[in-house]
């Protein structure tokens, strides 16, 4: 598995390397994931497949949606990657706690930075149907910091980068605080793993 992710990787680092990303490539890359739908079920495989499902749901892409998936694949091709063994998917290499078990409902929940799952609005939505409550910032009160997986290679000059140091700081204090991702938080807002 880790050599198909590593694969859709590098086909995603080649279509947005010179900046434009044409009609072919997008259908390429949808085919490439159907042909490949152990990929496309598991993390990031599965976010590149849905980008390009919410691309291609009209059957037109517009200006809008090009450039949305255009900044989607440039975050994903510009990540550091780590790999979990055990289910076949791959994380950002930042400090997650993504092997404790997690309890969204009537939890404090702080999500940072970009969420391939959509905009801030939507990800507050769905984090309260699953029994959760959205936070501004990091506090004692905060359960979860749930990192989105849009990460920028300069994440570290980010203010991402002062939520995450935060959120250490507070779990150095003693707080039950745990820095979790996206695809992990995902997980649980579904109730099940992704398959």
């Amino acid at each position: 598995m880790r050599q198909a992710i590593e694969q859709l990787l590098g086909i995603v680092e080649t279509m947005v390397a010179d900046g434009d990303l044409h009609d072919l490539e997008i259908e390429f890359l949808k085919v490439w994931l159907a042909e490949n739908s152990d990929v496309a079920r598991v993390w990031p495989g599965h976010a590149v497949s849905r980008a390009i499902e919410t691309v291609l749901a009209d059957g037109h892409v517009s200006e809008d949606e090009r450039a949305y998936l255009m900044t989607t694949l440039k975050q994903l091709a510009a990540g550091d990657f780590v790999w979990n063994d055990t289910d076949g998917a791959a994380d950002f290499a930042l400090p997650m706690d993504n092997a404790i078990e997690i309890t969204l409902r009537d939890s404090l929940v702080c999500l940072a930075g970009e969420f391939l799952h959509g905009t801030r609005a939507a990800c507050e939505r769905l984090l309260e149907r699953a029994g959760g409550w959205p936070a501004a910032a990091v506090s004692r009160n905060v359960r979860y910091l749930v990192i989105g997986s849009k990460v920028p290679p300069n994440w570290t000059e980010t203010p991402l980068a002062q939520t995450i140091k935060d959120a250490l700081a507070l779990q150095q204090a003693g707080h039950a605080i745990a820095i979790i991702s996206e695809r992990r938080w995902l997980e649980c807002v579904a109730g099940r793993a992704m398959p």
